[in-house]
Parts: C-alpha cells; sequence; structure tokens
C-alpha cells in the first residue's frame, strides 16, 4: 500500500504536511475545530509506517479521556495505512503523569505499592495528619489582612497549593523555607510523610521522574531506552515540570511534536505556561511550524466572529491566526442578547431549547437526524459564587428546563449536596455525631428527610442502623486494648439496604449521586489508617459538610454522556462540541471577571517568572481566551446572554465588552425587539441522538465484574459504588512488589531465601493496619502479615529459582483495541534469554497470592473462568501488542508455591478474546441484567444494594466456553460465571 497515498486521502494539505513534517522538532498550531487529534494520529501512523516500532512512541494527552480517544483515532490510522491496528497497543498514549507513575514503577518496583492522591484524597491526607505535619503552626505564620488565623479549610488549601506549586516549579524545600521558615518545613515534612506512607500525588509523580533523568538515573534510562518520538496534545496548558520533562524525554529521542492553540489556554490560574507555544520556535529554531487553519466544526459566522474576538482582545500576545470554516450549512443562528432579568433570560433559553428539540440537523457525512437533549449545552464561565439572593448561579437556568420536561447534566462543581438523595443520607451520617440518636431523634428524621427521598424506606431497619452504628461509633476504648476499625462504606451500604433502594426503581443520575457519595467514602478509608471512633468519625463528617460538595462530580462514572442538556462550566466543556450552544450569565465583572491576582503562600520571588508569565493568576487575557473557547464549541447555533438585574442585585448589569465586541453580518440583537423575524426553527423530524463518542477504557478487573454479574458491574462502574476497603488490603501488592524486586536484583542467579525474605521484610507495607507498638511480646495483624509475606517470597526464591537463570521477570503494560473498547492491563512475562540478552522464550505468569489448596484446580473458589481468562488475554497481549509469542501461561499461586499451567493455544485465546468482545457489546448496549445466584450473591460487594434476582439478558447470543486447566494437562471447558455460576443451586 501507498502509505503517503492513503494518509493524504484520510488528512486535509494542511494535516498532511504537519503528520509527515520531516524536521525533529515540529509545532503545529491547531485553531479551533481544526482535528489536531487526527492530525495527531496520522502523524503516529507515518511513524509506524515508516519503520518507528510501536514501542518507541510516547503521546502525552491532556485527559484519560482524550487519550482513548487518540487511541482509537491512532488505530483508525493505523488500518488506513495497511497496518495493523493492535499495533496501538504497544505504544503509550496517555496522560503525562500516568506515564510517570509507570516509569517510576520500572525504576523501582516499590513504588508499585503507592496510592495515588488526587485533590480530594489529598485534602483528607491533610486532614488525617494534621498534628503530624504540624499544619497548625502555619496558621499563625499567615495571618490574614486582618491579623486573624485563617480557617482551618482554607489553611488546607494554601498548604496544598504551594505543594502543587513547589513540585511543579521545580522548587526546593529548603529554598521556599530561606524565604518562608514554617512553609518549608511543613513541606519538608510533608513530602517525608507521604514516602513514608506510600503515598504520591500527580506533581510529585512528574517531580520525581525529572529529578531522576536529570541525575540519569540507571533505572529512568532503562525506562526511555526505546524512546524514539514525543508527541504532546494541548501543549498550550503544559506547565514548568512538563516541560522540563518532555525536555529532558526529548534529549533521547529523535523527534518531537507537539500541537496545540493558544487562543485556548485557559488553565494558567493552576500554573499552565502558555509561553511554552508562544516561544517553541525560538527554543527550537530548527522547527518547522504548522498551521491547521480550516475549522470543521462551526459556520462561517462563528469562525470569522471568534476569530475577529480573538484578534482584538489578545492582539500581540497570541500567535496571528485566521482560521476559516470547511463549510457553511443551515439551518444556523448566531445572536446576542441582553435581557431585562435572569428568569427572563432562563426562560429564553429553556423555550429554545423546547423549539429546537426534534428539528432537522444536517451532519457533515449529509445524513439528516432530529436533535436531542444531548445536542445542546448551557455553558457559564463559573458556579463558585453565588449571586446575591445565595442561589447558585446555574439554578434559573435548570429550573427552566425543569419546568419544560427537558432532562438535563450537571457539570457545573459544587452540586452533589444540592441533590435530595446524598443531601438526606449526609444527614443521617451527621445525625451520629455527638452519640447514639434516640428513638425520637432517628424517626423525627425518617419521617422529614429520609421517606421523603426515599419512598420505600423501612423504619425499623433504619432504627437498627442506628443503634447499631451509634453502639459502635462512641463505644469506649479500654487502655490497653486494640482499636477497632470501623468502615463508613458498611455503614452507607447498610443504611440504603435499610431504605430500600435495590427496590426503589432510581434512574441512573440517583444512583450515580449516590454512589459519588460512596466513592467519597472510599476516599477517607484509603486515606486514613483507620477510621476507629467518633473523633475520626468527626472528621469524615466535616470533610462531607465542608470540602466534599465542592470537589466531586458524578459525570465521570457514566460509560457515556447521557442524552441530556449539558449544563457545564467552559472549563468542563472543554473539548466537547455541540450543535447549539448558550453561552450564558455574560455581563460585566462576571464574564470578563474582574482581575485575580496570585494570593498564595509560596514566596513571590520564588516563582515571579511564573507570575510574569500569566500563571496562577486571572487577567483579561485568560478571560479572553476562556471566552473563546466558550463560543467555539458551537457548530450551528450560538446564542451569547446576559441579563440586566441578577437574582439578589441592586444595581444594573452593564453588557459585557466580550458580548459587545463579537461582530458579523448575521449576528441577531433583536430578539427582543417588537416584530423582529422569529428564531430560526427547522421542520421536525425523527429525533436520533448522534454516535456517542465516548470510548469504553476497559480494565481486565472490569471485565472480570460484568463476566461475573453485569449488574454488579453496572453499580461499581457506572453508578460508581465501592466496596469497603479491606483490613489487609495492599497485601497481595507488597508481595508483587517484592517479587519484582528480585528480579531487579537478581538477574543471573537466584536469591538464597534469606536474601528474599529480606527484601519482602524491607518493601512491606500495609496502609490500614498500623505495626504493634511491641511488635517483639505483642505482635498484631500487620506483624503477622509481614511474617507471611516474608514466608511467601522466600519460598518463592527456595521453590523457583530457576526463574533467575538467565530469565528476566517483567511487568510490561499492554492495550488491546477491539470492537467497541480498548482492554488493558500489565502484563507479567517470564523471558528467557541468551548470552546476548536476545529473547529466546516468553511465558505469561499471573502471581495471585490467594491459596488454591491441596487440589487448586479443583477449587472452585478460585474461579478458573477469570483466572484463565486473564492469562489467554494477557498471552493474546504479549503476541499482538509486544511480538512476544507466549507459547505457554500459568497462574502462580504464591501462597501454595505451586504454578498452574493454563491452555493459551491458538483456539484458547480466540475463544478468551470473543468473551470480552462479547461482554464489551453487552455494556455498550446497556444490557445489565442481574445474573444471581446463593454463593455469588453472598459474596458480593452491592449484595445489599441489589434485589439478588436472575434476569435474562437483551440477546439469545451467548459467548463460547472458556479453556480451563484440567490438572492433567489437559483442558477442561466453563461458561463465564453470569452463565455457569447464575441461578438457584449455584
Amino acid at each position: 500500500m501507498d502509505v503517503e497515498q492513503a494518509l493524504k486521502g484520510w488528512l486535509t494539505q494542511e494535516q498532511y504536511e504537519a503528520a509527515v513534517a520531516p524536521e525533529e522538532e515540529v509545532l503545529a498550531i491547531a485553531g479551533a475545530g481544526s482535528g489536531k487529534s487526527r492530525t495527531l494520529a496520522g502523524r503516529v501512523a507515518h511513524l509506524v509506517a515508516s519503520g518507528a516500532p510501536p514501542e518507541s512512541v510516547v503521546a502525552f494527552t491532556f485527559s484519560d479521556k482524550a487519550g482513548e480517544q487518540i487511541k482509537v483515532r491512532v488505530a483508525e490510522a493505523l488500518e488506513v495505512c495497511g497496518l495493523d491496528p493492535h499495533l496501538v497497543g504497544g505504544m503509550y498514549i496517555g496522560t503525562i503523569h500516568a506515564w510517570c507513575r509507570r516509569v517510576l514503577g520500572e525504576m523501582d518496583a516499590n513504588y508499585r505499592q503507592f496510592d495515588v492522591l488526587d485533590e480530594m484524597r489529598y485534602q483528607l491526607y491533610l486532614i488525617s495528619r494534621y498534628p503530624k505535619l504540624g499544619i497548625a503552626s502555619l496558621r499563625d505564620a499567615h495571618p490574614t489582612s486582618g491579623g486573624f488565623r485563617h480557617g482551618y479549610y482554607k489553611t488546607l488549601r494554601q498548604l496544598g497549593r504551594a505543594w502543587q506549586m513547589m513540585n511543579d516549579e521545580l522548587l526546593d524545600p529548603r529554598q521556599v523555607a530561606a524565604e518562608d521558615p514554617e512553609l518549608g518545613e511543613a513541606l519538608e515534612r510533608l513530602r517525608s510523610h507521604l514516602e513514608k506512607d506510600h503515598f504520591i500525588d500527580f506533581s510529585l509523580m512528574q517531580r520525581l521522574v525529572v529529578e531522576a533523568l536529570e541525575s540519569r538515573n540507571a533505572g529512568a534510562a532503562r525506562a526511555l531506552a526505546s524512546l524514539r518520538h514525543v508527541l504532546v496534545d494541548e501543549y498550550q496548558d503544559v506547565n514548568v515540570v512538563q516541560e522540563r520533562l518532555i525536555s529532558l524525554m526529548h534529549a533521547h529521542s529523535q523527534t518531537l511534536f507537539v500541537v496545540g492553540d493558544d487562543d485556548q489556554a485557559i488553565y494558567g490560574w493552576r500554573g499552565a505556561d502558555v509561553t511554552n507555544i508562544l516561544e517553541f520556535t525560538r527554543r527550537y529554531p530548527r522547527a518547522s511550524e504548522h498551521r491547521l487553519l480550516t475549522n470543521f466544526r462551526s459556520t462561517a459566522a462563528i469562525v470569522e466572529a471568534a476569530g475577529d474576538f480573538a484578534a482584538q482582545e489578545l492582539g500581540a500576545v497570541r500567535l496571528p491566526k485566521r482560521l476559516n470554516a470547511a463549510a457553511d450549512r443551515e439551518p444556523r443562528e448566531f445572536a446576542v442578547q441582553h435581557f431585562p432579568d435572569r428568569p427572563s433570560e432562563a426562560e429564553f433559553v429553556a423555550d429554545r431549547i423546547q423549539e429546537l428539540l426534534g428539528t432537522e440537523y444536517e451532519e457533515t457525512d449529509g445524513t439528516v437526524r432530529g436533535l436531542t437533549p444531548a445536542d445542546f449545552a448551557v455553558l457559564m464561565r463559573s458556579t463558585e459564587t453565588s449571586e446575591s439572593d445565595g442561589s447558585k448561579r446555574h439554578r434559573a437556568f435548570v429550573e427552566a428546563l425543569c419546568a419544560r420536561g427537558i432532562p438535563y447534566a450537571l457539570n457545573a462543581g459544587s452540586q452533589l449536596f444540592d441533590r435530595a438523595q446524598p443531601a438526606v443520607i449526609r444527614s443521617a451520617f451527621g445525625l451520629l455525631r455527638d452519640g447514639s440518636p434516640d428513638r425520637d431523634e432517628v424517626e423525627r428524621l425518617y419521617r422529614s428527610e429520609l421517606l421523603p427521598a426515599f419512598p420505600k424506606a423501612d423504619l425499623k431497619r433504619v432504627r437498627e442502623v442506628f443503634a447499631d452504628w451509634g453502639r459502635r461509633i462512641h463505644a469506649p476504648v479500654a487502655q490497653g486494648a486494640p482499636r477497632q476499625r470501623l468502615f463508613p462504606q458498611e455503614l452507607l451500604h447498610q443504611l440504603l439496604h435499610a431504605l430500600h433502594v435495590a427496590d426503589s426503581g432510581f434512574d441512573d443520575g440517583i444512583m450515580a449521586d449516590l454512589g459519588t457519595f460512596s466513592r467519597i467514602l472510599q476516599d477517607v478509608e484509603s486515606v486514613y489508617v483507620s477510621i476507629d471512633g467518633s473523633n475520626r468519625f468527626g472528621d469524615l463528617l466535616n470533610f462531607l459538610e465542608n470540602v466534599a460538595g465542592d470537589g466531586y462530580e458524578t459525570d465521570n462514572q457514566m460509560v457515556s454522556r447521557p442524552d441530556a442538556v449539558s449544563v457545564s462550566t467552559v472549563h468542563r466543556a472543554k473539548g466537547l462540541e455541540f450543535p447549539v450552544v448558550f453561552v450564558v450569565d455574560v455581563e460585566a465583572n462576571r464574564f470578563p471577571a474582574k482581575r485575580r491576582s496570585y494570593d498564595g503562600w509560596m514566596p513571590t520571588s520564588l516563582i515571579q517568572q511564573a507570575l510574569d508569565n500569566g500563571s496562577y493568576q486571572t487577567g483579561d487575557a485568560d478571560q479572553a481566551r476562556l471566552f473563546y473557547t466558550a463560543i467555539t464549541r458551537a457548530e450551528r447555533y450560538l446564542y451569547v446572554t446576559g441579563a440586566s438585574m441578577l437574582p439578589g442585585g441592586k444595581r444594573v448589569s452593564r453588557v459585557s465588552r466580550f458580548a459587545a465586541r463579537l461582530s458579523h453580518p448575521e449576528i441577531r440583537r433583536d430578539l427582543l425587539d417588537l416584530g423582529a423575524a422569529s428564531c430560526v426553527t427547522p421542520p421536525s423530524t425523527t429525533p436520533r441522538r448522534r454516535g456517542d463518542e465516548s470510548v469504553l477504557p476497559t480494565t481486565y478487573s472490569q471485565i472480570r465484574s460484568f463476566m461475573r454479574c453485569p449488574y454488579s458491574y453496572k453499580l461499581g462502574e457506572v453508578n460508581g459504588f465501592s466496596p469497603a476497603i479491606p483490613e489487609l488490603f495492599g497485601f497481595g501488592r507488597a508481595v508483587h512488589a517484592a517479587v519484582g524486586k528480585l528480579h531487579e536484583r537478581y538477574k543471573d542467579r537466584p536469591p538464597t531465601p534469606e536474601a528474599a525474605r529480606a527484601v519482602a521484610e524491607d518493601l512491606f507495607h500495609l496502609k490500614h493496619v498500623a505495626p504493634s507498638s511491641d511488635p517483639v511480646n505483642r505482635p498484631g495483624a500487620y506483624e503477622r502479615a509481614k511474617q507471611k509475606s516474608s514466608d511467601v517470597v522466600a519460598g518463592y526464591a527456595a521453590e523457583y529459582g530457576q526463574d533467575f537463570d538467565r530469565r528476566r521477570q517483567v511487568e510490561l503494560p499492554f492495550e488491546v483495541p477491539i470492537e467497541g473498547a480498548v482492554i488493558s492491563g500489565a502484563i507479567d512475562l517470564l523471558l528467557c534469554v541468551d548470552e546476548a540478552e536476545e529473547i529466546q522464550d516468553a511465558k505469561v505468569i499471573d502471581f495471585k497470592t490467594m491459596e488454591g489448596g491441596d487440589a487448586p484446580v479443583q477449587n472452585e473458589d478460585l474461579h478458573w473462568e477469570d483466572l484463565s481468562l486473564q492469562v489467554q488475554l494477557y498471552g493474546r497481549g504479549a503476541e499482538v501488542v509486544r511480538g512476544m509469542n507466549a507459547r505457554t501461561g500459568a497462574v502462580h499461586l504464591l501462597k501454595d508455591g505451586k504454578r498452574v499451567d493454563v491452555p493459551v493455544d491458538v483456539d484458547a485465546m480466540r475463544d478468551a478474546v470473543t468473551n470480552v468482545e462479547w461482554a464489551v457489546e453487552r455494556i455498550v448496549e446497556g444490557d445489565f441484567p442481574r445474573r444471581g445466584s446463593a454463593t455469588k450473591c453472598a459474596d458480593c460487594d452491592f449484595r445489599r444494594l441489589c434485589s439478588q434476582k436472575v434476569e435474562s439478558f437483551a440477546t439469545d447470543v451467548e459467548p463460547p466456553a472458556l479453556h480451563l486447566p484440567d490438572g492433567n494437562g489437559g483442558k477442561r471447558f466453563l461458561q463465564i460465571a453470569a452463565f455457569s455460576r447464575t441461578g438457584p443451586g449455584k
């Protein structure tokens, strides 16, 4: 196949020239809607077609979702070029921090035990270690402008912000201490405690990899050994540490390709540095620059007005560019209108949506369909600040939509506890704060809040839950007695059981709200060593009341976006597009808002360059870029609206200069004029939702959950519910890390059992079991688990020493694209190498810490259908992604010291993949029947949230039986548990 001609047919000329540019450094300026993802995918396909091994390609994306979408585009581009789309699995395409985590694991197996702290978990970590970290002293060292101590949560936010800035700006705690001793010392203590507790956050991951590369760390060098090509999407949003990482990686690579748009640089407030893209060609004077200036998304009026707006507002601080619309389809409308008050603005928005629902819309491929709710977006700059009457800024709009029965999805932050069911559950938890509530208190809560939100609630069971948990939370602790460990997740599940959620008939929106509450509790349980009494339960309540409502969203748990109007902030709509967009709440001092200066605790002298570049603050240019991003989400219809009188306001709000700046002959400003023409309303046709571009990122553990019971999968993956974290959580990971460390250290000879035991003891860590204060005389659960871990690892070294004789145990990540999904995982491979380190043989080994007993193959509790499928799927990944023909596969039961071979022949792997494809198809179709049985339901984490019925799939098609070991070197066959372990007596 002529790859060049194939790519020319798949890309525009602009895109093609960027994709095949031969220079070592390439900058692609990609205007809104110009196909940057397609261009990047074409670039990757061209590299591979030109001989680049897939593993030599690293492509960074801004978000996990963008990464999954680009993987699909790359697979498509590879196929266009006549290449195997499975090659995408050998590349890295994803976020920078996820890549850094992978590198850290390759550098040191111990990092595989570290748990990642996102923003909310990080706040919980500070709360849980508040005394140990000496945070209280910061409140005295940084008084308010009035001389008062800062509030508790404001202090935590400022410390968290300073920590992230220190890492993002590559500052040393000693530098900070020289300017601010208390802050510098607090940051040093924080870093020490995070390492001791085996936690890491995104900023520290990136910093550690940068430091490793700068110090020429051997492990980091190994991780980059295959790197030849670096690609970066959304380059305008990278910060200092990320830019440093990219430059260090490029020192090891042949090419660097970056794509982005300075006009859409909207993350300066959190440290992104737009000068990275503005000055790219100055840093790399031999770089070629390509401009993608054809907008395939929007009408000419939107493209031209947006371009003129950016040119006038940003002027010399932007890269000059003028985009053109690829086509100018009808029908279309562009209006800018200032309404007398917020209710009339909201009424117009809701009425206009109602008028356009079900009207004809022609797609770019010529197909015509009727618009559905998911085709509409209501965007606003911010929802953080309430109106003068205390209401949320989006309230009028969602109420107007509700009044017309139009479904909407709120994606604007700060909303979880504005909704009935999670708010009521928070109240129920709060009733346990000060002691065990009495009968009358419980009944008052039941009548006033629980029953209206949960109509099937059972008062008797509710009383029993409160009596049980009131007694446990406030139990006295006898001196010298071990402290109890409470699991708030169990409280939630028991309470929802008493409220009969399983029989409630709640829609996915309400279930996702409750699932988000469950996820909050999972975060608490994962960060705290334990919730063991009233004080720490009080910490949980304080977090729910003061922090959690602002930090958690339900939308990111959905398999796909619901068919609902998106009510969203502009930041959360980045990367999306809609046929119809309303940019609302556009008034003077609102959009654009007043300039926001830097107000953090990191000394300005240390970050002056960042401040000079516009980071960590919000100015006129930032607001203009945000407005440009908002209006360029629109395809055919765009309405920019504001209101003179705002809720509770006493002064008239002036027209925003941003709205006034928009200029084009097609723009209407007469919607309120008497005798004005009616708004454009096309003929009606059958509503049909546009194909959802959501990609289903699927791990093996998610697939396994669906194959056992689809409804359990739905509760966990779609609705977001979490199980309680078991007390010995992390034991298997500690053992696995020790095995990995042995193979790091002993490449040509087996370790002695004593050496293996020492490694296991050195690496052993459990987050949720505290070591005994007297481990020698009074060993507790932690010491017993540590002894068991060292016994297991020493036994492995003694019994399987041949694994170290010219063999390499490696953990290789892989992704296998299949129809409708990308299956990801990490393969444990045992490689046999010759004296020249050339691979002669490969074996997939799945190390497990479960016990199988004397006859593990006959032990049904091991679920051999799951274990076999995993080995076979990973064998397939080794073959098609890594190019390693794994002739054999096995499950290694570390506690038993037994290795059981699993069939990995062509037929076995084919049927395994067929099962996965069947499961993915069912997930995409939303087919989640309950598939209960006595044994499965008894062991299910979500048994209290389910009616435990047996329901049918929506299809009669069943997947083939899986190939399992029979214990005698042969095979036996069994279907997945959704069939073989479902129904009475199973």
